[in-house]
């Protein structure tokens, strides 16, 4: 009789079959997740009601906020790009796109962003051989790096205008150039740490170290643009308003961003409305600002999920077929 299967071969290989089995059910699972968000979506609107807001917009605006969205998600790539180059990785420009659009639509709309984010560039990432660690190194550096746009950029705007918080909003300071500038102290003192300290942290047989200079100037640079096309898009939607300067409504678009955040409400749904309301009603009509919100998220959060369902559809029937063709290979000897 001839020797018996190596049990050492064949439990490799069990292993890669449960994968292939399982890694096709996440992706599944958040396409179907994402057609259920757009339906929720599409109940709020009414056709008759939708083609009365839209008329209320010129159309050279609606152009150029959709230029403005297009420039946003485009600007979002370098956030996966800049977290590969920290990592030591290096992927064709056209594939990091493809994960970085996928992970920013679905967060955008669903919470936790971070897990929902995470998984999709996981699912994207690991096909093209990236280990979940270094996924998982992509997911929290694009949050922090987010994060240190919204201090770079949010403490020179608050900082430099004079935005007061309407009297129903609780908040302890009279104005935000406070807040402002300690905001760019922390973004001052990220920066000088980043060009002092390139000692490497173990933990758990994992390496961490902080970003290069030019690494962690490039996070600042992305993620304020970033926040700079998306508050842009909103602002191509309103009707001419006298006294509201694109600085002005860029520091009222942070706060509502701000507020969006902390409430973990995806895509800050309800809380920016709210704090726009709040802060523009001496300027503009509440209905016009709710008008101009409903093509923004259109725009911004429903078009770009409904493309990264079908697009995510798209890959998990290529995945499948690989995996499938993978499946009937004949093992090696």
């Amino acid at each position: 009789m001839g020797p018996g299967p190596d049990p050492g071969k064949a439990a490799p290989r069990r292993k890669l079959i449960t994968k292939r089995r399982l890694l096709p059910l996440i992706g599944l699972t958040l396409f179907v997740l994402a057609i259920y968000i757009l339906q929720n979506e599409i109940q709020q609107f009414s056709w008759s009601t939708f083609k009365g807001h839209v008329r209320l917009i010129p159309n050279l605006q609606l152009l150029l906020a959709l230029a403005a969205t297009i420039a946003g998600y485009l600007i979002l790539t370098f956030y996966d790009k800049l977290a590969l180059i920290h990592s030591g990785i290096r992927l064709p420009w056209l594939r990091i796109a493809k994960a970085s659009f996928l992970g920013f639509a679905f967060s955008h709309n669903i919470t936790p962003s971070l897990l929902v984010g995470g998984t999709i560039r996981y699912r994207v990432y690991s096909s093209y051989g990236i280990s979940g660690f270094n996924v998982t190194k992509v997911v929290g550096f694009c949050a922090i790096t987010l994060w240190l746009g919204f201090m770079a950029l949010g403490g020179v705007v608050f900082a430099t205008t004079s935005v007061r918080l309407p009297g129903s909003i609780d908040w302890p300071l009279p104005n935000l150039q406070i807040l402002g500038w300690i905001f760019l102290l922390l973004t001052a003192v990220y920066l000088i740490l980043c060009r002092n300290i390139r000692a490497t942290i173990a933990f758990r047989g994992k390496i961490f170290q902080l970003p290069t200079p030019p690494v962690a100037a490039g996070q600042l640079v992305v993620s304020s643009m970033d926040l700079i096309a998306s508050s842009l898009v909103l602002y191509l939607l309103l009707p001419p308003i006298p006294g509201l300067t694109y600085p002005l409504f860029l520091a009222i678009y942070m706060v509502g961003f701000m507020g969006g955040i902390i409430s973990q409400v995806p895509g800050g749904l309800g809380v920016i409305e709210t704090i726009l309301v709040l802060m523009l009603g001496s300027f503009i009509d509440s209905g016009q600002i709710l008008s101009a919100v409903l093509v923004y998220r259109l725009y911004y959060f429903i078009a770009p999920l409904l493309l990264a369902a079908m697009l995510l559809a798209v890959h998990e029937i290529r995945q499948r077929r690989r995996a499938r063709h993978a499946s009937i290979q004949p093992p090696d000897e």
